[in-house]
């Protein structure tokens, strides 16, 4: 079990801030959310990126199921409600949510599909998946090792296959972007960050939005 101390710490590194900030950018662009909008973040953690949406103009619950990680979280405050929950059974109606995001955390999930069918149902206009790319460098230096050890690595082809079974139909909008190219932290990664392109799938973070047609 992660230490939500530990945890959040790893944040306030100058790596983890820098890479942290690069996630939260491109998941901002991508989103596109209007100030007031409601979010559910899925799979919250210590709410890092629950407090940054919530600074960005949205209404945000976070959701987890480990209630220590829920416990730091609410310490921290940030404009936040807590609420304790798994991704694959969301007690929440039909459309409650006009986003809903997992950053990270569809990573350990078990069964990804039926996780993004609950987040889908209760999203109004978009669900956001925040993912561990298996075609990128971080892959082949972490694979199943230390803090990744146990999650799964994806691709834009999984997210899309997935896209194609989501009922009803029309199928949703799929727009995938990458970024943390090179993750060392360093000089040259932040240079080489800077004029990489997201649309490149090599990117370590792997952000796709599944948006409703009606809000395309």
């Amino acid at each position: 079990m992660l230490n939500p101390s530990e945890y959040e710490a790893w944040y306030q590194t100058a790596r983890g801030s820098w890479i942290a900030g690069r996630e939260f950018d491109l998941m901002r662009r991508l989103l596109d959310a209007p100030d007031g909008a409601t979010l559910l973040d899925v799979g919250c953690g210590t709410g890092h990126f629950s407090r940054r949406f919530a600074a960005a103009g949205l209404r945000v619950a976070g959701l987890d199921p480990d209630p220590a990680m829920l416990g730091h979280a609410r310490g921290l405050g940030g404009g936040v409600s807590y609420l304790l929950g798994t991704g694959t059974e969301l007690s929440f109606g039909d459309n409650a949510y006009d986003y809903v995001t997992a950053v990270t955390s569809l990573c350990f999930i078990a069964d990804p599909e039926r996780a993004l069918r609950e987040m889908w149902r209760v999203a109004r206009r978009a669900v956001l998946l925040g993912l561990l790319n298996r075609r990128s460098l971080l892959y082949r230096q972490k694979c199943d090792r230390g803090a990744y050890r146990g999650a799964r690595w994806d691709t834009s082809v999984e997210v899309r296959r997935w896209a194609r079974r989501l009922e009803p139909a029309p199928r949703p909008r799929v727009t995938a972007r990458s970024a943390i190219f090179m993750p060392g932290g360093g000089a040259f990664a932040r240079a080489a960050e800077a004029v990489l392109p997201g649309v490149l799938p090599w990117g370590a973070f792997l952000a796709v939005v599944l948006r409703k047609p009606e809000h395309s």
